[in-house]
This record gives structure tokens, C-alpha cells and sequence, in this order.
């Protein structure tokens, strides 16, 4: 009997005990769609039960910046295993568009995964400048005897290594990538000829497709069935190229992870055969090739980011024959699902997305090729977008791209388009509200066709190359409005860091002033609330030593936030105990 009733009580006990529960993440740093992180901004992700550490590394946490690549960095726990720290070994380029991928291979403590992935994105600050830029040089791009290789766009990553923004340049009539390596203070003085075959080139974008840590590129081909991807050797050199076939007119060309798996795959938008082509990268940079529909009539244009806030990648298409804008929900598994559709005046030819009005929601601007227009619409954050505001001015005749980045160095996110029958790149300010003024008419030789905005000359503040395709040249446009962050090829510390930690009554910070300007100091709790607030006043240029009081904070991690004037220089992790 009293063996009966032990097998018993083991039993209820067993079917009583609670279910192992996957891990969730509460709470992450910078947060999603943030637009002033530090070149330096450590990353942090805090989960509501402990992590088993053999689970987290370089390989489930990942970091991608889009001009600078994968990120070099120290992957950790924190001492109570509840939050992951990703400390940078390199700096971000200033101004560029980062992305953070957790992987649904992250286990608790006690062996269960996740289940889903967790990605987000954030913007890197850039430094004060000028929306008024300068032509300093032109770049011409035929080889002799050439001529008409129809330059369309280009990608800005650092293909060599060396901490500065490189030129991919895609050349539609010639079928090839012409490569140009930064000499280390923002020029190109050459380069060299990757050919492709016999198709028309035209979007590409950057990611680290086989996991090697080097930049590989994707193109598409806009008036062709492929997709490219060209393996980065990290020389600046592409030696593999693999073809996968599209729909027809593989105009729109975005990356992200889309089924949590910690795998960069492709999303293409194919404006002939009026569909959607998903490349699923099975992590060793080959991919699954499936076609989707959506509702719209010649998905032209794509833009990737989490519109709702789930921490699933979500996208953004632009429709080109019934002139929609309209946004795709991710499901974390492959799948997507029509959330919402707007019409705009024009057709659609490019699109950008970007919280542009502060809110902490993904909004979507679009280049309206023949409505002579950029229109701009609000997400809500539940993946319902508001009714579309056009702009129209003289310059703005048959925009055909457009890009997004901080050109003032404010802290919003300001917009140019390339306008093809200008031929002019125009500059909108962004007033931190998401409303736009024409802040100035950058000239083009004869067919502006793309803008890129990237910190070229690594002095902190974002500058402008724009392609013309008529007369197949890179014109530089320089901005000389900034205040360096960061010398020119240096590898500087961030310029704020924590001279102890953890900290018990004070912090001491150790800040950097590049100029004398007044400071502020923040502190901040895992959920982002503010909890300490130091007005230091006005510092002169030198490292200095300031004490942060810490006293009667509860135990935990904090973030410390310091800017001088408007411009944010720099993070770090306060740990109370």
C-alpha cells in the first residue's frame, strides 16, 4: 500500500510541476527605431528568466551594420544570466542603419529555445552638418572606349575592412559591379570591374549571406528574372557569384530575417510578373527560392523594418501599376499577411522606411516616379498606415530613388530623392515632427538616378554621392558642417565610458569633449524610465572625470546616456549593486 501511494503522490507530482516556458525578451537597447545611438552603443537584451550560456553567442546574437558589416564584438551574460551584453570592438559608421537578430536557438537556463527569433533595427547618430552640400568631385566610371554603362545605384560598406565606406556601383547597360576602395579620406581614386553576364543590374544591397563575417551583396535585376548574390572576400573582391532565378522584373531588393533562424534572407519584389520572390537562406549563403502574392499590381519597390513593434521583420512594398503603398506582417516563420494599403499620387519607384515623426513607429516614404512627388505615410504601430502626405516642388520631375539618414546631425531622419528628369537630388528637412521642407537642390549632370548617404570621409557627419545614369558618373557632395567625433583612420575608445563598474554610491564617467560644449548625463532602467538626471553645465574640450550618484537605485542594470548640446556622444551599462 505505502509503495501505491508513493508511485502516486510521484506522479502528481510530475503532472503538477509547471511546463518549462521559452525565454521572452522584456526589454532591448537602443530601442527599436531609435535615431541617435553612439558610434560606440553598447546593445543589450534582458529576458524574464536565465539564460543558459552555451546558448548565446556570436552566432545567435548577431549585428549587422549597413555600411560598416558584421559587427566585432564581445557576446555576454550578465551575472544573473537575465540579460545578454553586446559590447562593440569597432565602431558603427556614423548615420548608418544598424540591425540586431537574436535567434530562436536561445535557451533558458533550464534548455528551452526561444522558439521565434527577435530582431530590431536602430539608427547610429551622425554629428552637426550641413543640408547644403557642396560638389567637391566627379567620379567617371566608363573604361575607355565605352560609351553608355547606364550607373544606377550604389552600396556604401566597408568591402576591405579599413573602418571606411566603399562603393559598390551597379551599371545596368554593362551588366557588372565596378568596385571603388576609400583611400582613408573619402576618395576614390580608382577601380575595379566585377562582371556579371548579360542581364540588367539595378538594386543591391549588403549582408553577411555564408556567415564568414565579411559583406556579400545581393542584385537583382530590373528588367530580368534574377537575383545575384557576389561572396565578399573582404578585400573589396567578389570571386563567387550564384544566380537564382525571380519573377520577371526583380526591381525591389530587401534583407532581413524573416523566418527567425539568424540567416540573412532576400525579399524581391518583381514588377512584370506582379509578385513577391522570398530567397531563405539555409545558413550557408544557398537559398530556398518561394514566390508569394499580395494584393497590389506591380510590387516594384520593398523597405524591411518592424512596424508593429513584435520584433518580427515586416515590409513595406510599393506598387507601381495601381500606385499603392502597402505593409506586409512577418509571422517569424516565412509567412506574410496583408496589414493595410494606401493610395498615393504617382507610381511608386523606390521606398524607405524609417520612424520619421518620433513616435517610435516604422513610417514608409516613397519616390513617385511620373506624380513628380515623395509621399509620406505614418505607421500606428498595430500595422495601419495613415493617409499619405505628398510633397511637390520644380525640382522634384520623375523621382526614381530615394534614401533616409540624419544630415543635420539633429536627431530625425531627413530625406533626399534622386530625381532622374531634374536633373537634381533634392533634400527635405525633417522638423522631428515628420514634417518636411525643401532644404536644398543638389545639381546632377544629366539623369540623377541614386543618392547614398553615408559618412564618407569618417569626420562624423553624413556626406552625399549621388549616380547619374545619362552621363554614368559619381558626383561627390561633401558636408563641411560637422564637428569630428572621430579623427580620420583613428580607433579611439568611446568617447564615454564608465571608469567604474559596478557601482555601489557614485559612478565615475570618464567623458570626452571634442569642443566645449554644455552636458547632460541620464540614467535609465532596463525599461527604459528615466531615474537620474545631471545637468553638468558647460565642459570645456578634454577628458574628464564626473560622479554620477547612484545611491538608493534598486540592484540591476541601468543605461547612462550623455550629449553635449543636441547631439548625443555617447552610452554605457551602469550595473548597481
Amino acid at each position: 500500500m505505502s509503495n501505491r501511494l508513493f508511485f502516486l503522490f510521484l506522479f502528481c507530482g510530475l503532472w503538477l510541476s509547471p511546463a518549462a516556458q521559452p525565454p521572452v525578451l522584456g526589454s532591448h537597447f537602443p530601442a527599436n527605431l531609435e535615431t541617435a545611438a553612439a558610434e560606440w552603443t553598447a546593445i543589450s537584451a534582458d529576458f524574464n528568466q536565465a539564460l543558459s550560456p552555451e546558448s548565446v553567442h556570436g552566432g545567435t546574437v548577431k549585428v549587422f551594420g549597413r555600411w560598416s558589416g558584421p559587427l566585432a564584438a564581445s557576446v555576454q551574460l550578465s551575472e544573473d544570466s537575465l540579460s545578454i551584453l553586446v559590447e562593440p570592438q569597432t565602431p558603427f559608421i556614423a548615420g548608418e542603419w544598424v540591425t540586431v537578430s537574436l535567434t530562436k536557438d536561445i535557451r533558458s537556463a533550464g534548455g528551452e529555445p526561444m522558439g521565434r527569433g527577435f530582431s530590431w533595427n536602430f539608427w547610429v547618430a551622425s554629428a552637426p552638418g550641413s543640408l547644403q552640400q557642396a560638389p567637391v568631385d566627379t567620379i567617371a566610371l566608363r573604361l575607355p572606349g565605352e560609351v553608355y554603362i547606364q550607373t544606377y545605384g550604389a552600396y556604401a560598406g566597408d568591402l576591405n575592412n579599413d573602418g571606411y565606406s566603399d562603393l559598390a556601383v551597379i551599371n545596368e547597360a554593362s551588366d557588372d559591379v565596378r568596385v571603388l576602395l576609400n583611400d582613408g579620406a573619402g576618395n576614390y581614386a580608382d577601380f575595379t570591374v566585377v562582371p556579371m553576364g548579360s542581364l540588367t543590374p539595378s538594386p543591391n544591397e549588403g549582408a553577411d549571406f555564408n556567415g564568414d563575417g565579411e559583406i556579400d551583396l545581393a542584385v537583382s535585376t530590373a528588367h530580368s528574372n534574377e537575383v545575384r548574390i557576389l561572396f565578399g572576400d573582404g578585400q573589396g573582391g567578389f570571386p563567387q557569384i550564384d544566380v537564382y532565378n525571380t519573377g520577371a522584373g526583380a526591381r525591389g531588393l530587401s534583407v532581413l530575417d524573416c523566418n527567425s533562424d539568424g540567416y540573412d534572407d532576400i525579399f524581391i519584389t518583381n514588377r512584370i510578373s506582379d509578385d513577391i520572390t522570398l530567397l531563405s537562406n539555409y545558413g550557408d549563403g544557398a537559398f530556398l527560392v518561394q514566390s508569394l502574392n499580395t494584393d497590389g499590381d506591380g510590387e516594384t519597390a520593398c523597405a524591411a523594418a518592424d512596424a508593429n513593434n513584435d520584433g518580427l521583420p515586416d515590409v513595406f512594398v510599393g506598387s507601381y501599376n495601381s500606385q499603392e503603398l502597402s505593409l506586409l506582417l512577418g509571422d517569424g516563420q516565412g509567412g506574410f499577411s496583408l496589414s493595410d494599403a494606401i493610395s498615393v499620387i504617382g507610381r511608386p519607384w523606390m521606398i524607405a522606411a524609417a520612424d520619421l515623426n518620433g513616435d517610435g513607429f516604422a513610417d514608409v516614404a516613397s519616390a513617385n516616379s511620373n506624380g513628380n512627388r515623395l509621399a509620406v505615410a505614418f505607421g500606428d504601430g498595430n500595422g495601419q498606415l495613415s493617409a499619405p502626405v505628398h510633397y511637390a516642388n520644380s525640382a522634384l520631375l520623375f523621382p526614381l530613388a530615394i534614401d533616409l539618414g540624419d544630415l543635420d546631425g539633429d536627431g530625425d531622419i531627413d530625406i533626399v530623392t534622386s530625381n532622374y528628369s531634374g536633373p537634381t537630388f533634392t533634400v527635405f528637412e525633417n522638423d522631428g515632427f515628420g514634417q518636411f521642407t525643401l532644404a536644398a537642390t543638389l545639381p546632377a549632370p544629366d539623369k540623377a538616378s541614386c543618392a547614398i548617404l553615408h559618412d564618407r570621409d569618417n569626420d562624423g557627419d553624413i556626406d552625399i554621392t549621388g549616380s547619374d545614369e545619362g552621363a554614368d558618373v559619381l558626383v561627390l557632395f561633401e558636408n563641411q558642417g560637422a564637428v569630428s567625433a572621430r579623427a580620420p583612420g583613428s580607433a579611439t575608445q568611446p568617447a564615454f565610458s564608465l571608469a567604474a563598474n559596478p557601482c555601489r554610491e557614485r559612478c565615475a564617467l570618464l567623458i570626452d569633449m571634442p569642443a566645449p560644449e554644455g552636458v547632460t548625463v541620464a540614467l535609465f532602467n532596463a525599461q527604459g524610465q528615466l531615474v537620474r538626471f545631471q545637468a553638468l553645465g558647460q565642459m570645456s574640450s578634454g577628458r574628464q572625470q564626473v560622479l554620477l550618484d547612484t545611491r538608493q537605485l534598486p540592484e540591476g542594470l541601468y543605461w547612462c546616456r550623455a550629449k553635449a548640446g543636441a547631439v548625443q556622444w555617447a552610452e554605457a551599462i551602469v550595473i548597481a549593486d
